[in-house]
């Protein structure tokens, strides 16, 4: 059986005490603007010592410098970080740094012993690059020429018609780089309240449409939960999934246990 991902904040480290090692093996630690990254490094290192994956984001518009980009970076290397997600990230730019090519044009990611370099994609668009699958793939370049593997990480969605050619295309774009170097990954929503993915959608930039249409008397959301699996069934041609446990990863693992 496949395990999936799922991403935490540093402050969910104690949630994650008893996370299934069967279902769940990458745990993505989101770096949120004003967090400190030794929170991240800290959340990274029990991570490791419980015997899971971390995955800490390295979210360009986060960063104020190239020092404080150095000294992150070593941080992670040091207590064991393999992988990373390279984002330019969400909220105000604060330092230098616009996205997320702009982290690998400082050369610094290459002085650490990180194995592999994940990267986001958009199925939906993104809000901050026009360009996004374009540059998506400008970053595959670079990380194939640099000799890391790559899981492409999309942003949660719920509009699975465009999801499944997004894949598509991608596939087929990385394929012309590299056969069988890059997977696909896609975000998939955790059991949540309908109003609480409302919310979350429109922090993300993700289309709420299918939620509205769905559910016509918006009233009735504060009753109802999400289940995943009307996103997931009607995926394919993807290669693992990453789950937002938005509704709470207690929620998740005992949906999770239900759905094996």
């Amino acid at each position: 059986m496949q395990k999936n991902s799922l991403e935490i904040i540093p402050q969910q480290i104690d949630k994650i005490e008893n996370l299934p090692k069967n279902l769940f093996g990458d745990v993505y630690i989101a770096f949120i603007p004003g967090e400190s990254f030794l929170n991240v490094v800290s959340a990274a290192k029990n991570i490791i010592a419980q015997g899971l994956t971390p995955i800490p984001h390295i979210p360009a518009r986060n960063i104020s410098n190239k020092e404080d980009l150095q000294s992150y970076l070593s941080h992670l290397d040091q207590v064991g970080v393999k992988k990373i997600l390279a984002i330019g990230g969400s909220g105000k730019q604060i330092g230098k740094f616009s996205k997320t090519f702009d982290l690998f044009d400082t050369g610094l990611i290459n002085q650490f012993n990180f194995e592999q370099i994940n990267i986001a994609g958009h199925p939906e668009g993104n809000p901050f690059d026009t360009n996004s699958d374009e540059n998506l793939l400008k970053k595959c370049k670079w990380i194939i020429n640099h000799q890391y593997r790559c899981s492409i990480i999309s942003q949660w969605t719920f509009n699975t018609y465009k999801t499944n050619d997004w894949i598509q295309k991608i596939k087929k774009s990385t394929n012309l780089i590299s056969d069988n170097y890059f997977e696909i990954h896609i975000g998939i929503a955790g059991p949540a309240k309908l109003t609480t993915l409302l919310k979350y959608a429109k922090i993300c930039g993700v289309s709420a449409t299918y939620l509205i249409t769905k559910n016509k008397n918006l009233e009735l959301t504060k009753l109802i939960n999400h289940n995943p699996n009307e996103i997931i069934n009607k995926l394919s041609n993807y290669h693992n999934l990453h789950f937002f446990p938005f509704g709470g990863i207690k929620e998740l693992i005992k949906w999770k246990n239900k759905n094996i």
